[in-house]
């Protein structure tokens, strides 16, 4: 009873466009989840995904779930999930990636989830990394451990819409610290990321995994911004 009142004063609204959600509906609309733009870059080894990444690392493969535009439903969505105090999107949108990717044959050889750390000052401002349901979800269905330790942040630094191009596209390889020991060797590790902007991110932490003996990595995100 004091959840049917608390939703009749402070009905939950669609993260994608502000409607009134029924109360079968979780963070989006039945309208914003029919007109989800996925990418489906997981079916092509030569995606936009992998483009980022061409001529600079050597990942084995890469692809996001959704198509990112500006004042879009996309955007809305993560603007709640980053600043919304809404961490269960990263959840949801995580399973629903584990499920579209049971039908490749992409996570068969990874032996680490590698969510994208954030500095520790941070986290505990926001009170999550926007990445870890993400994790958890394919975690869950992939029953692939995930490692918080071996790769860390050790600095801040500013969002990246708040940067110059320039900025973006010269990565920080300071701002991260890898941690290997011998277990590691010839391991696959997949890295996971809310949005794939520049790649600038991804692409210092990929070299860092990759100095690790015959490592491999992959790279997984939620968005993908055009």
């Amino acid at each position: 009873m004091l959840k049917d009142l608390l939703n009749l004063l402070f009905p939950k609204s669609c993260c994608g466009c502000t409607a009134i959600l029924l109360e079968t509906e979780l963070f989006l609309c039945t309208a914003c989840s029919a007109f989800l733009p996925f990418t489906n870059q997981h079916l092509s080894s030569t995606n936009e995904a992998m483009g980022k990444f061409y001529g600079k690392i050597n990942i084995t493969q890469a692809s996001c779930l959704l198509y990112y535009t500006k004042n879009g439903r996309v955007s809305n969505l993560f603007h709640q999930l980053k600043y919304g105090n809404q961490p269960q999107i990263s959840y949801i949108l995580g399973k629903m990636y584990a499920e579209i990717l049971s039908e490749t044959a992409t996570l068969e050889t990874i032996d680490w989830l590698i969510p994208v750390p954030m500095y520790h000052k941070k986290r505990k401002q926001r009170g999550y990394n926007q990445v870890d349901g993400f994790a958890t979800a394919l975690a869950e269905r992939y029953r692939i451990p995930i490692n918080r330790k071996l790769l860390t942040k050790i600095a801040t630094t500013s969002s990246q819409t708040t940067k110059s191009f320039r900025e973006r596209i010269n990565p920080q390889t300071t701002v991260f610290h890898l941690t290997p020991t011998p277990e590691y060797t010839g391991k696959h590790f997949l890295l996971l990321d809310d949005i794939l902007t520049t790649g600038t991110t991804l692409e210092t932490c990929a070299k860092l995994l990759l100095q690790i003996p015959q490592s491999k990595v992959s790279i997984l995100c939620l968005a993908y911004t055009k």
